[in-house]
């Protein structure tokens, strides 16, 4: 077990991640692609904070989408920030199981992928193919992450699961949020490589550990093989989480 941070919206350079992260004993940080002072990493520059890095890719590249002239673009981008990681010795790459789009009709959410579920299956193998021949090639863990779960979402993690270099990262906090319908799916995988670790009230998640109602020891015996990223969104959310993960002894 590693225990890490994310990069933070309220800093402006990785630099700033890295002293919290040192200050604080962590062993690693997760860039997250959305940010702009994460897109500019170069090869090499990475190297000389002495701390170990992942990736969280941008939350737009969904490699399933329906239009697969869009797909292919997503899955392009995808690649194009792996591959920059990998100039940055970075092995543990997490990519969102996305939702697609949906309609708001009278009785609730229509969602896409449900009714072209086949398109949805078919376009989402492609990318799976050459995401898993890259991970092979180059000797990475490329990880999707539980979002929302549909039926559509439990079709798209058994056919994920089919290709063997291919895994899971548990989201705790969004697990909760979906009743626990995630977990279970995700455990019989045996796959599950990395987790995001927030607390969830009720109503809100990616609140710091202790604000909210998730008993942690519950998934202990996951947290404890895993890289385990404590994903609140501030530098003092993440301090007093550590202090309740001590309590916790996880």
């Amino acid at each position: 077990m590693k225990y890490g941070m994310p990069t933070l919206v309220e800093f402006t350079s990785i630099l700033d991640n890295v002293n919290l992260a040192k200050s604080n004993n962590l062993d690693f940080i997760e860039l997250n692609m959305d940010l702009p002072y994460c897109q500019n990493i170069k090869k090499q520059e990475l190297i000389k904070y002495n701390l170990e890095f992942t990736m969280h890719l941008s939350e737009k590249l969904n490699v399933a989408e329906l239009n697969d002239n869009l797909r292919e673009s997503y899955l392009n981008e995808a690649i194009r920030q792996i591959k920059l990681g990998i100039d940055n010795n970075i092995k543990k790459f997490n990519l969102h199981i996305d939702s697609g789009v949906y309609f708001t009709l009278p009785s609730g959410k229509y969602y896409l992928n449900d009714k072209y579920i086949d398109i949805y299956l078919t376009n989402l193998e492609k990318s799976c193919q050459k995401l898993n021949e890259l991970a092979e090639y180059y000797n990475i863990e490329i990880n999707f992450e539980n979002t929302k779960i549909h039926d559509f979402t439990k079709k798209a993690i058994n056919l994920i699961n089919n290709f063997s270099n291919l895994g899971f990262t548990l989201d705790i906090g969004h697990n909760e949020k979906n009743k626990n319908l995630a977990y279970p799916i995700l455990k019989e995988t045996n796959k599950i490589r990395h987790i995001h670790m927030h607390d969830y009230d009720g109503k809100s998640d990616h609140l710091e550990i202790g604000k909210g109602l998730i008993d942690f020891r519950k998934y202990q015996g996951i947290i404890n093989k895993c890289y385990v990223v404590i994903e609140v969104k501030e530098k003092q959310e993440l301090i007093n989480s550590l202090k309740k993960l001590k309590n916790l002894n996880l």
